[in-house]
């Protein structure tokens, strides 16, 4: 997991009239490499969040193409624990290698590394962006794909909105916030609050259901409270709250899940005019997820407990200090330091006999990150920049165990104490960028970064059905190598181009591997089911992803603006020792094609339409490639009125067509979907 970044964190503060503007550290300033073409991926703002009013965070996300989940499935009915992101398809494994930060803040699950998007209401956001991998490397741990960074309204910004939206599936959903600013704008406080609910959708298809198959119900809601004090000129101190929690069917009577969260953090910054900023950072992280898993006979009448993780911890711990210069003149530094530590467990009953469980597990241990870096820009001239950033890791993994007892007699089947390790890792990068003409820019980057395994990772087990992957604490960190280069020109006034070719090269890529050898079975995992298969998580030699993304965009007229993207890949497990039926394989859940077009017509001052279609080539849910998912499109449109002038109304309708989009195919043959056609209606009230 991962601590800061290189270019962590703060929210952007209004100028007093004796003060200088404030604004994100390394992030948004002026003439850093972050504001030159070919340096982020995307970026959305306020205006998008209102003119696409996505449910979730995720779904805006998805209209880049090098942006997806594990699956092919919003977050909104997805397992939380594969909504880890794939950048690039880089994810071998849900679990993510792209860290997503909330004003520095690591956002991915202490325990896990996923995701939890719905919790990230897009109305207290003023931007998101997507940084790739070999310009991502200054963060370090969890971000070798790249890095997601979502900044937060303006905390000294007065400001007052509600949104509401209902839809297909029994949706609804309402979200709305509120900052406060005092008349000497020395103290504000901001507050949001959201919820959502949906009737869900049945995940298997109707050919394939039963009379045990339960549509895929959500509840989630939270709240967030920041409050902001101009201590002293030029210094602002920013406490906050936040807290969210999600239950969720998972298609049967007895399977779910459910979530709790609670964060705690302290900002202080300050900046001067001499170019000089600083940042003081701390924060607490608590997690609570449970989970049940059944196996469901073969005609779908009938399910059983497979496994029941009642309780399953995650806390996190972490502080950071950045120091940025920006002197008047070529150069710029930032350099800091960063520590997060996590620890976190698996208690879990197994082994249903009878009506009940006969064995209790409890798995988990601890990890801490401690991380320095640096970063230099230099303006060689007006056409060309360098950057380049150094960081370097200390990782310990301590406390590991796995112990078994039964819940029959209390006699203990299994302790495993794993030794502690720890270890050193580097990351660095370099970054170029010229303008070739005033019309084209050249970019070149290149760098290495790795990832720890996860906790989950290391010891918690999961089920798919009757599909078993076991945890593997002896699991070594990831570790990328990366290179990009990048292409940037504007043809004309109303036609652009963009064009990014790069290559992965990843070491002890950690996978679901295949156990095949039934010796192995036996020792690994006893029995199983029929029909089932057994994974367990392990480091493969080498692996690989090429890949080349492309994207224009032409605006015939004031009015009408067409945009076309797409990104082709070529994922391989390369080298594998352990499993040799592993070699040459592709990357489950990682399809070579993606295409997204997207056309919107501004049909008056206050009206636009807006169309758009998908496509994505077929994948495999398995590491031997043996179980294919088809290739599916889905097109959608809709339709944005500023009705008044804080009035915003929307409507749109999701897979137009009402396509099946598979999303994952068990070994034994049942499907899973993502949902059918939807509409979807919403306002918003900005005052």
């Amino acid at each position: 997991m991962k601590t800061l970044p290189l270019l962590v964190v703060i929210s952007p503060l209004a100028a007093q009239d004796a003060l200088p503007e404030m604004t994100v550290l390394a992030e948004r300033r002026g003439g850093s490499v972050a504001d030159l073409p070919g340096w982020t991926l995307a970026e959305w703002d306020e205006e998008d969040f209102s003119n696409r009013a996505p449910r979730t965070l995720d779904e805006l996300l998805a209209s880049e193409p090098s942006f997806s989940l594990y699956r092919r499935q919003t977050s909104l009915f997805g397992n939380p624990t594969s909504a880890g992101v794939s950048l690039r398809n880089t994810g071998a494994t849900a679990a993510s290698r792209t860290l997503v930060v909330l004003d520095g803040i690591p956002q991915n699950d202490p325990f896990g590394g996923w995701v939890y998007w719905a919790r990230h209401d897009p109305s207290t956001l003023e931007s998101v962006r997507i940084v790739p991998a070999a310009r991502a490397a200054v963060w370090g741990n969890a971000s070798p794909a790249g890095v997601v960074q979502l900044t937060s309204h303006p905390a000294f910004e007065e400001r007052h909105l509600l949104r509401v939206g209902g839809g297909s599936q029994g949706t609804y959903s309402a979200s709305t916030s509120h900052t406060l600013v005092a008349d000497d704008d020395s103290l504000a406080v901001t507050f949001s609050a959201f919820g959502l609910h949906s009737d869900g959708f049945y995940a298997v298809p109707s050919w394939q259901r039963g009379t045990i198959d339960r549509k895929l119900a959500i509840d989630s809601y939270g709240a967030d409270l920041k409050l902001a004090w101009r201590a002293a000129p030029g210094i602002t101190v920013e406490p906050m709250f936040s807290w969210y929690e999600e239950d969720r069917n998972n298609g049967t009577p007895l399977a779910g899940n459910s979530t709790e969260a609670l964060d705690f953090a302290v900002r202080v910054t300050s900046e001067d005019d001499g170019g000089l900023s600083w940042q003081a950072l701390a924060y607490r992280q608590q997690r609570r997820f449970q989970s049940m898993f059944t196996s469901v006979n073969a005609t779908r009448t009938a399910e059983t407990p497979s496994l029941d993780q009642f309780h399953v911890p995650g806390d996190g711990t972490g502080a950071a200090f950045t120091l940025q210069w920006e002197p008047e003149g070529p150069w710029s530094l930032t350099t800091g330091a960063d520590f997060r530590h996590t620890d976190g467990a698996t208690n879990e009953d197994a082994g249903f006999v009878a009506g009940s469980f006969v064995r209790r597990r409890q798995a988990g241990g601890e990890q801490s990150l401690t991380g320095v870096f640096a970063a230099a820009g230099y303006e060689a001239s007006t056409d060309t920049r360098i950057d380049a950033s150094i960081r370097l890791d200390a990782w310990e993994l301590e406390d590991g165990r796995r112990i078994e007892k039964s819940l029959v007699n209390g006699s203990t089947l299994r302790k495993d104490i794993q030794p502690d390790r720890d270890g050193v890792e580097p990351s660095l990068a370099l970054a170029l960028s010229h303008d070739l003409t005033k019309d084209v820019t050249l970019g070149l980057s290149a760098g290495t970064s790795f990832r720890l395994p996860t906790l989950n990772e290391l010891h918690r087990p999961f089920r798919v059905r009757n599909d078993i992957t076991e945890a593997n604490p002896a699991l070594d960190p990831e570790r990328f190598y990366s290179i990009e280069g990048t292409v940037d020109w504007q043809a004309a006034e109303c036609l652009k181009f963009d064009a990014s070719l790069f290559h992965h090269w990843i070491r002890d890529a950690i996978a679901n591997v295949p156990i095949t050898d039934p010796a192995q079975i036996a020792a690994i995992f006893g029995t199983i089911p029929p029909g089932g298969s057994g994974s367990q998580r392990q480091n493969v030699d080498e692996a690989r992803v090429l890949g080349l993304q492309v994207g224009t965009e032409w605006q015939p007229r004031q009015e009408v603006t067409l945009r076309v993207d797409g990104i082709w890949s070529d994922t391989e497990f390369s080298e594998s020792t352990t499993q040799p039926l592993l070699d040459g394989k592709p990357f489950p859940q990682a399809p070579d094609l993606r295409l997204i077009a997207a056309a919107d017509w501004r049909a008056t001052d206050t009206l636009t339409f807006s169309a758009g279609y998908e496509y994505g080539a077929d994948q495999y849910d398995d590491a031997l490639a043996q179980r294919r998912i088809p290739s599916y499109t889905s097109a959608r449109i809709g339709a944005t009125w500023q009705a008044t002038e804080q009035v915003m109304l929307h409507a749109r309708v999701d897979n137009l067509l009402d396509e099946e989009i598979a999303t994952g195919l068990s070994s034994d043959g049942i499907r899973t979907i993502a949902a059918p056609r939807s509409f979807w209606v919403g306002a918003e009230w900005a005052f």
